[in-house]
């Protein structure tokens, strides 16, 4: 039985520990993920899904298209699917702030991050399941 859009996360990041520490956080949580190495395979599956993500959790340092461009293609496709940037760096993390696709990036966290508080953020903001505790343990 597929998930419902607004309890699926798209997670794109090129480290294999981060993206699987983070769908298995989000799936405790009821939230199902799909996860991405790039921003090529993400690209191709905000396409096909056509957005149908409470939410993506985006590293900046991906491959090709990095993850400003990820942002970027979000905001002309995807204008209402709120995006979460989690880096390592922080110039690229600024770039993103002054960029005009910023309206599409609701929070910058640095690396590493707290996975339970990622997902209690983007339970609550963005991926609130009907009958869910507004708070995840």
């Amino acid at each position: 039985m597929a998930t419902s859009p607004e309890h699926r996360i798209l997670i794109v990041d090129d480290e294999p520990s981060v993206r699987w520490l983070l769908a298995i956080a989000f799936d405790r949580q009821g939230i199902e993920s799909d996860v991405a190495e790039s921003g090529r395979e993400a690209v191709a599956l905000l396409t096909r899904t056509r957005c149908s993500y409470c939410c993506v959790v985006l590293d900046l340092n991906i491959p090709p298209p990095d993850g400003i461009e990820v942002a970027k293609f979000i905001h002309q496709q995807c204008r209402e699917l709120p995006v979460v940037v989690v880096s390592g760096r922080s110039d690229l993390a600024e770039r993103l702030k002054s960029a005009e696709f910023s309206s599409v990036v609701k929070r910058i966290v640095m690396k590493p991050v707290d996975p339970s508080s990622l997902v209690r953020y983007v339970h609550s903001e963005h991926c609130i399941r009907e009958g869910a505790a507004a708070d995840p343990q």
